[in-house]
């Protein structure tokens, strides 16, 4: 996406407020000592005064009718007051995320790198490995938004430096039968306990639809989640687990049910890969089609955030005991499937 189709497609977004003057425009790079990125003072004096990108928008330079904020009025009252971050001078506090998060942009550097503020992170300020021109694009159909409500910033971070490789083998395979792989999940030592089949029924009506016939007997006669590639599968709620964690039924309120409706109305989120990548299963279908997650890929134009991967549940599980998704492998190429 060239500048110039960027700057029309975000001139096309609806309740924008006014352009900024060039003399707010200049009061504002006076104040911060250092020239905005041009592709962000073209959008202020060309397009508008803030209220653009994620959300309700960035901040603008003095005058914005950007109203979205109730504690600052621009990006000169958040640099005038804020210390800066780490002592690095040209970095603008553009865009607040809540709960003290912030997205920035460098302005030591044209192309306005951006970087994430999180008090509570190591360290607090991290580099999103994408431009400024790259941030708006994700932010573009709400790619953006949903990748930090998915995975949070520094899942962000982590996905602009996974290339989409060519995919090993994930083309679908003659799977193993549901009781095959019944019995080769059982042999894996350390799993938690199954889950209670009152815990799977009140999973199934929280989510509105049965889940395929293969995962609801790995959950009742093997385990409650833990299974699988990555970090394992998310099971359902049981408050007799002794450490009970985030579950497919708390995703699935948070993503999918109303007003989130992030991925269509019967896919749980099954396997968090980090990275802002996920694997669902389609419930809609007893097999169980699996479809990845993945809202901010690499690409100059955003991207669908989820792709089929035309394997079932169990040729994905197949592919995991034989060693597909094992050391090495990169989820990135999960888009390929």
């Amino acid at each position: 996406m060239t500048e110039d189709e960027l700057i029309a497609a975000i001139r096309a977004e609806p309740g924008l407020p006014p352009p900024a003057t060039p003399a707010a425009v200049k009061a504002a790079e006076e104040a911060i000592g250092h020239p905005l990125p041009p592709l962000l003072r073209r959008l202020y004096l060309e397009v508008a005064n803030g209220g653009f990108g994620p959300r309700d928008g960035v901040l603008g330079v003095s005058g914005s009718a950007y109203e979205h904020h109730d504690e600052w009025a621009d990006i000169v009252d958040v640099h005038t007051t804020l210390e800066r971050p780490e002592g690095r001078p040209g970095m603008v506090w553009l865009f607040d995320w809540g709960c003290a998060t912030w997205s920035l942009v460098d302005c030591t550097d044209p192309d306005g790198p951006m970087w994430a503020w999180d008090p509570g992170g190591e360290p607090s300020l991290s580099p999103q490995n994408m431009t400024l021109a790259e941030w708006l694009a994700a932010s573009l159909g709400g790619n953006l938004e949903n990748a930090y409500e998915t995975g949070g910033l520094t899942a962000i971070a982590a996905r602009r430096l996974l290339p989409d490789d060519l995919p090993r083998d994930l083309a679908s395979r003659r799977p193993l039968s549901d009781d095959e792989i019944v019995a080769r999940v059982r042999e894996i030592i350390a799993l938690p306990a199954p889950a209670p089949a009152a815990a799977v029924a009140e999973a199934e009506d929280a989510i509105g639809r049965p889940l395929p016939p293969l995962l609801r007997r790995l959950y009742l006669e093997v385990a409650n989640g833990g299974f699988g590639p990555g970090g394992g599968l998310l099971g359902v709620p049981d408050a007799s687990a002794p450490r009970p964690g985030t579950d497919l039924v708390e995703c699935h309120e948070l993503f999918t049910a109303a007003p989130r409706l992030l991925v269509p109305d019967g896919m749980v989120w099954l396997c968090d890969w980090g990275s802002t990548i996920w694997s669902l299963a389609d419930c809609r279908d007893p097999a169980g089609p699996m479809w990845v997650w993945d809202p901010v890929a690499p690409g100059e134009a955003p991207a669908a955030p989820l792709l089929p991967q035309h394997v079932s549940f169990a040729e994905w599980l197949t592919a995991w005991l034989e060693g597909v998704y094992g050391e090495g492998f990169s989820p990135a190429a999960l888009r390929h499937g």
